[in-house]
């Protein structure tokens, strides 16, 4: 008799909403992910430890961590939520960031001064 087991880490999403980013401030999808180790005997987990809930913006790719009872709550279908209070930054692309006007969240371009509110660049 043999028996088949190994361990590794994934991620799983766990609930997707509208909002504005905290990061960028642009209308884009965030998208509440869960990270975890696992242990899987014949291909199938049993055992998942070290459970991680993350928050990841589809316009600049930002990601913030959230409180894992939060988490819990988005993943059972108790919350139907996510408020921008809870959000932690963790990191980000910062050419996008870099990219955007930090008073409006409007596109740079070659002024030095934002087309959309005025603000100097």
């Amino acid at each position: 008799m043999f028996f088949i087991w190994g361990w590794g880490s994934s991620s799983k999403t766990v609930f997707t909403q509208a909002g504005i980013c905290k990061h960028c401030g642009h209308m884009c999808r965030l998208e509440v992910f869960m990270t975890y180790h696992y242990f899987s005997l014949f291909f199938i987990p049993l055992l998942k430890w070290d459970k991680q809930y993350y928050v990841k913006s589809s316009c600049c790719g930002a990601v913030h961590a959230i409180p894992p009872e939060i988490g819990k709550a988005l993943s059972k279908g108790d919350a139907n939520s996510l408020s921008e209070d809870d959000l932690s930054y963790v990191m980000g692309s910062a050419a996008a960031i870099d990219s955007y006007c930090g008073n409006c969240g409007a596109p740079k371009n070659d002024n030095a001064y934002c087309t959309k509110c005025g603000a100097k660049l």
